[in-house]
């Protein structure tokens, strides 16, 4: 059985990675788990797993400096991040995969595979393929899905990635568009109404009608509160009220979409 270690800045990531690996795939052991770079560049000096999962995006400096303190020639590193344009640099550390968030669980199972079967055949050396990352070159790079947004001036192509919430703006046929740049006030008028916001985002598959007025994608949510309201925290610490009923379909949606028990 392989062993494997996590490093995620974001500890519900960390959980739900673990949730994958423990239903998903049977010959890996997960050993140890790190949301601080520290800690996890101390443990992985005195002890090197099968596969090491990486975030990129850390809590201070990044997964390469990692890589850089302890090495990588002892182990099968999975880069496992939201950003794609670190997958040239990751070539220079010969990892494994490169996974993007939110992983598809297929992706996961078919790495974990082929690590296992090239591992029994190289009897333990680095696995290494490059063609696993020729799909992030620049010049074969897929265009990542846009939301037009327009106004007498301009039309900006807003990159969904980038989108944690839409909500009506003042009961018009307009949208309030909030970025994850965006501080919790903050927020761009588009053009669209929600229903044709809903449209647009809905074959993400992440986004959410947490109300009539309100979309919300479910990765950028940070916690739920269940006080005397129902609460959605966003990422940027943006708050917004639903009721039970909308409480209810939200959890009953990121159980589905994430195959986890809430």
């Amino acid at each position: 059985m392989l062993t494997a270690v996590i490093v995620d800045d974001e500890a519900r990531n960390i959980a739900l990675f673990s949730y994958y690996l423990e239903k998903y795939c049977p010959n890996i052991k997960l050993e140890a788990s790190f949301t601080k770079k520290a800690k996890a560049i101390d443990y992985l000096l005195s002890k090197k797993p099968d596969v090491l999962f990486l975030d990129i995006v850390l809590d201070q400096g990044s997964g390469f400096d990692i890589l850089d303190a302890v090495g990588c020639a002892d182990m099968q590193v999975v880069m496992c991040t939201a950003h794609d344009e670190f997958a040239l640099r990751a070539i220079r550390y010969q990892v494994v995969d490169y996974l993007l968030k939110p992983i598809e669980i297929q992706d996961l199972i078919a790495t974990v595979d082929k690590i296992d079967k090239k591992l029994k055949s190289t009897k333990g050396k680095q696995v290494f393929d490059a063609e696993v990352l020729s799909q992030f070159n620049v010049g074969s790079r897929s265009i990542s899905q846009r939301f037009a947004m327009s106004d007498r001036f301009s039309i900006d192509l807003i990159s969904v990635d980038d989108i944690i919430c839409v909500e009506t703006h003042k009961g018009k046929e307009k949208t309030e568009v909030v970025l994850k740049s965006h501080d919790k006030n903050e927020f761009l008028i588009a053009n669209v109404s929600i229903q044709e916001a809903e449209k647009k985002l809905q074959s993400t598959k992440t986004f959410f009608r947490v109300s009539r007025s309100t979309l919300v994608c479910v990765t950028a949510i940070k916690s739920i509160l269940r006080n005397v309201q129902y609460t959605v925290v966003l990422s940027n610490g943006k708050k917004i009220f639903i009721s039970r009923k909308g409480y209810r379909e939200l959890v009953d949606f990121i159980e589905k979409t994430f195959e986890t028990k809430v």
